[in-house]
């Protein structure tokens, strides 16, 4: 049935033209028809009467003559996202995605922008929303902070998700409001996580009892991430055919909280080297077990299930590494850990980029090369070396300190 056309009521209110007006709009799913009030303008030399913003009130109006948008299209950004981003992502995402998702909107976000409109997010409320996100004060074991520009970026890029899956939904119909918003520059920096050197992982390798030590070897020596460790069997490895020559490990699947998911992307599927002393300990490793040698979870627990590696080192490993002094910096500072000690032995970026399967050697540059207090030292020391042999003042007929000019 065609719908008449609507003129809405037009009152001043608290020194502004307010437009209160009907609208059909979808909550839950279910068209319900809700009172609304826009603002229109200033009441100022320009706008004395109702007629001087008649023209504005029916550029408001406009979209819903005719019933030009399905009243189940006009919804909040909160209804939007409960019922149909969030189950998307939680069927088209990896399930530790789907998480950090859930866990962004619920503790930051929702409060926030979930009451606003959809269809009238412009790019300044997402500014408005970003920079008081960023202000607000958090407490984490008893000490103030506030959120970092990196989560800032993780709370933006999610935005942008949702105004584009609602574009290819019909919910959203104009430019991506999230685009131009930007990160507040007031955002502090995230701490650099830091890497194991060699000399860290030799000591822990000593001192841990197993699993956990050729756990951290295979850690260690592959670059392999947390999900890909725990989603490893004796199937995807590989072992050499004798000692001059690596074995390798396929990399199928990635387990998290229990969860068996695919690789992180595609290219994270490329075949990892095994070195030939990660291989001896391997080997090692697989004749000490009992039960299924040959197949299953090369880390499995007692029900041969992929072994929860987090727990194994509450369990097993804070202890003995607390008394080597050995700082913990999680099962992602192995990985870390391996392209800055190919670094320091001198490979090639583009090589590392290979060895720990990232899409783009940026990113390996950027946030996964740690380059330590002694390799800062040696290179300067380096540097120095080469000026005193370009620059010396003797062979140019100059004193051989400027101190010696008198």
């Amino acid at each position: 049935m065609k719908r008449s056309k609507q003129n809405g009521s037009i009152t001043r209110h608290h020194g502004w033209w307010v437009l209160r007006y009907r609208e059909l709009v979808g909550e839950g799913g279910v068209v319900k028809t809700l009172l609304k009030s826009r603002r229109l303008a200033p009441v100022d030399a320009q706008h004395k009467t109702k007629a001087s913003v008649r023209r504005i009130a029916d550029e408001v109006l406009e979209p819903l003559q005719g019933r030009k948008v399905s009243p189940l299209f006009v919804t909040t950004l909160g209804d939007f996202v409960e019922r149909l981003y969030l189950p998307f992502a939680e069927q088209q995402k990896r399930p530790s995605t789907y998480r950090a998702y859930a866990q962004m909107w619920n503790a930051y976000l929702k409060d926030q922008c979930g009451p606003a409109w959809l269809r009238e997010v412009e790019t300044h409320d997402v500014q408005k929303w970003l920079e008081a996100i960023a202000k607000t004060p958090r407490k984490r074991n008893n000490l103030e902070y506030t959120l970092s520009k990196n989560t800032m970026a993780h709370i933006k890029h999610l935005l942008g998700g949702v105004f584009r899956y609602a574009a290819r939904q019909g919910y959203f119909n104009q430019t991506n409001p999230v685009q131009l918003a930007e990160i507040p520059a007031f955002a502090p920096k995230e701490k650099e996580g830091g890497a194991y050197g060699l000399e860290e992982i030799d000591l822990m390798l000593r001192v841990l009892p197993e699993p956990a030590a050729t756990i951290v070897a295979t850690a260690a020596y592959t670059g392999l991430r947390l999900g890909e460790l725990q989603g490893l069997s004796w199937e995807d490895y590989t072992p050499p055919l004798d000692e001059n020559q690596v074995g390798t490990i396929e990399v199928k699947r990635s387990v998290w909280r229990g969860k068996v998911g695919e690789p992180k992307t595609e290219k994270s599927r490329a075949p990892v080297p095994v070195i030939p002393q990660l291989a001896f300990r391997l080997e090692c490793f697989r004749g000490s077990r009992l039960v299924s040698p040959d197949h299953g979870p090369i880390f499995a627990n007692s029900a041969g299930n992929p072994l929860d590696l987090n727990s194994l080192y509450y369990r097993s490993m804070r202890q003995e590494l607390k008394k080597t002094g050995v700082k913990w910096l999680g099962w992602h500072g192995f990985r870390r850990g391996l392209a800055s000690n190919l670094n320091r032995l001198g490979i090639d970026d583009s090589v590392i980029q290979a060895v720990l399967r990232h899409s783009d050697v940026s990113l390996t540059q950027r946030c996964y090369i740690k380059t330590s207090s002694p390799d800062a030292v040696a290179a300067m020391h380096k540097l120095s070396v080469r000026v005193a042999e370009l620059c010396n003042p003797t062979a140019l007929g100059l004193p051989a300190h400027p101190m010696d000019v008198q």
